[in-house]
């Protein structure tokens, strides 16, 4: 007796096309998703950078009764024999041993301290910036591969330079003075061929809460950014938060500290920033300029709401 056999039916084209569709179609709508996930991940782990990095200066606040110096001594050149505050942190975030290689009063020129600028530190980088790879040339006009970081000290909201000056508190740390370079009225500033200027928590006026200690910053998009320099570590609120003056949208003007000498992040939408009681805070980049210019002060005595 013959068995009638049914003919097993596969995938028409049109099925086939159907399926990659649909499936096409999921992945594009999960795809966001993801992405977000992983740079909300991204965003707390630079987050606990900034909270290491605060903890650090109260450690060292603790041990010498100040926030780290910074400061530089000589020509803008190799000879400088300045430091800077990520230099004296170093023994603070489990880097004694770097912190140990540097030769004090000695220049940059100096074999030893030139191979500690070269180093990078995996702590002074934030995740979400993709293309830094942690060394860069030419920084601060200063010939070289350096290490770099995405991390500054605020050292205020006054400015003498570009689009957004002047600006300067009325009180307070160098009141009336625009130069927020050297003299800035916030908790770190440059302190170039200057006597370095001193930070003590009681120096906080406008409450440690309401005051930036320390924000983000984009290594590719400002050239005066490296860890071990004196003239790289250290950014104003008086430029908006992200400021991208055209064509800057990448980093064909990274040399326009004029307008670069500021807080960036590759965050969308902001920031973060550590507040000198040690918390750290998302802040937008739709902030009112009053009040980011206001957060950078330590004692301008501005009332400064919710942010």
């Amino acid at each position: 007796m013959n068995r009638l056999m049914s003919p097993r039916r596969g995938f028409t084209l049109v099925e086939l096309l159907v399926a990659i569709a649909v499936i096409s179609l999921l992945i594009a709508l999960l795809l966001p998703a993801v992405q977000a996930a992983r740079e909300a991940a991204r965003r707390m782990l630079c987050k606990n950078n900034l909270k290491q990095l605060a903890l650090a200066l109260h450690t060292y606040h603790d041990a010498h009764g100040v926030f780290p110096l910074n400061y530089g001594q000589g020509p803008y050149s190799d000879e400088n024999t300045g430091t800077s505050w990520l230099q004296q942190i170093l023994p603070f975030v489990d880097q004694a041993n770097l912190y140990g290689k540097i030769q004090f009063g000695r220049p940059l020129s100096d074999p030893a301290n030139s191979g500690v600028a070269q180093t990078t530190v995996p702590l002074f980088l934030c995740p979400s910036d993709a293309g830094n790879t942690g060394r860069m040339g030419f920084r601060s006009n200063v010939p070289g591969m350096w290490g770099v970081q995405n991390y500054k000290a605020c050292a205020g909201s006054n400015w003498n330079w570009g689009l957004f000056s002047p600006a300067m508190s009325a009180s307070g740390r160098n009141a009336n003075n625009p130069d927020g370079l050297d003299h800035g009225n916030g908790l770190i500033c440059r302190g170039g061929d200057t006597p370095p200027t001193t930070s003590r928590l009681a120096d906080v006026r406008d409450g440690t809460s309401h005051t930036f200690a320390l924000g983000e910053t984009v290594p590719e998009r400002c050239r005066h950014t490296w860890w071990y320099w004196f003239n790289a570590t250290t950014a104003t609120c008086a430029i908006p938060l992200n400021y991208k003056k055209e064509p800057d949208l990448q980093a064909q003007n990274e040399g326009d500290w004029w307008h670069n000498y500021s807080f960036l992040s590759r965050h969308s939408g902001g920031a973060n920033f550590a507040l000198v009681d040690g918390s750290v805070r998302y802040v937008s980049d739709s902030i009112s300029r009053d009040v980011y210019r206001a957060l950078g002060t330590i004692d301008a005595a501005e009332q400064v709401s919710e942010f």
